[in-house]
């Protein structure tokens, strides 16, 4: 493990992920329907983060909740990667959690999910060792019910004391985006320098449908002053810095194999390239080369090298 000053910690969401191919729609009741594939694989966007930066040659630890269960023996077995540390919080007769995500061509990912042991994790849980660090990512904000509000910013206040820049990604809320939610969010991104949006989340946060990427970022960096950072898919992303012009970073035009976890490449990709000293023009370009040399591998085969990264 490098220094301290040179890794990454992703804290969060961490959970079996089973990816299930050729899904448009349930079978009805009492029936059965086959499908291309069923993969078992890490996830949790924290999870899938951490991964990716590992496989970059990044120090990373990932701090997270999870069952003493047979699941989490098979995601630390999964998650036993060069220059991963796990600071995984084991707890007796909990499970860990498990989400069922289906895809199929022509239509969007949808997820189920059980938040098992995950569902208590809180900044208590997090050693101060792990917020020693370049950066501390915050990840799967909205499946963490134990830390959010003030939880969330104390921990985000510990890692800015500890020496580190923050980064945050809330992911979809699934009760809705109330009033209360996105004003809850606004003041934690006080506390935030990189904000890790898709572009429903920035409109949902907004709270205004009608708006462009471009004016929603915009607005939000210069409310709360931190740097947005926009997963737009196959537009690629986009850089809004408060009082600044936005920038754009287009996608290479690849085959998508599966989506999953795109996004959580390109957060990797661009804290990685962060952490190196790099603009955010560079490092949102190198992200979204990060996130499509993901998306064009099979969900069985996501192992990949830093040479491999899209030129």
């Amino acid at each position: 493990m490098n220094q301290p000053a040179d890794r990454v910690t992703v804290v969060g969401n961490v959970n079996l992920d089973v990816l299930v191919a050729g899904a448009a729609e349930l079978p009805p009741p009492g029936t059965e329907q086959i499908v291309p594939s069923i993969v078992l694989r890490p996830g949790g966007s924290a999870a899938n983060t951490a991964i990716v930066l590992a496989r970059l040659g990044r120090s990373t630890v990932l701090t997270g909740r999870v069952g003493d269960d047979g699941t989490a023996r098979l995601l630390t077995d999964q998650l036993d990667l060069p220059g991963l540390r796990l600071d995984l919080v084991r707890v007796p007769d909990e499970p860990t959690g498990v989400t069922v995500a289906a895809e199929a061509p022509g239509r969007d990912r949808s997820f189920l999910s059980a938040l098992g042991a995950m569902a208590d994790l809180d900044a208590a849980a997090v050693p101060d060792d792990s917020l020693a660090a370049r950066f501390v990512l915050l990840s799967g904000y909205f499946l963490l019910p134990a830390l959010q509000g003030e939880d969330a910013q104390d921990l985000l206040a510990r890692a800015r004391r500890a020496g580190a820049r923050t980064a945050l990604d809330t992911g979809w809320d699934p009760a809705g985006w109330s009033a209360g939610t996105r004003a809850e969010v606004l003041r934690l991104l006080r506390g935030v320098d990189v904000f890790l949006p898709n572009a429903d989340e920035l409109r949902a946060l907004r709270g205004d449908d009608r708006s462009t990427d471009e004016a929603a970022a915009r607005g939000i960096a210069d409310e709360t002053g931190a740097t947005v950072v926009v997963k737009r898919g196959a537009l690629g992303a986009l850089v809004a810095r408060p009082g600044q012009e936005h920038s754009a970073h287009p996608a290479p035009e690849v085959q998508v194999r599966d989506s999953t976890g795109a996004g959580d490449a390109f957060n990797a990709g661009l804290l990685h390239r962060l952490a190196d000293g790099a603009d955010f023009a560079d490092a949102a370009d190198y992200a979204v080369r990060v996130a499509a040399t993901v998306i064009v591998r099979p969900s069985h085969d996501r192992a990949f090298t830093p040479e491999d990264v899209m030129t």
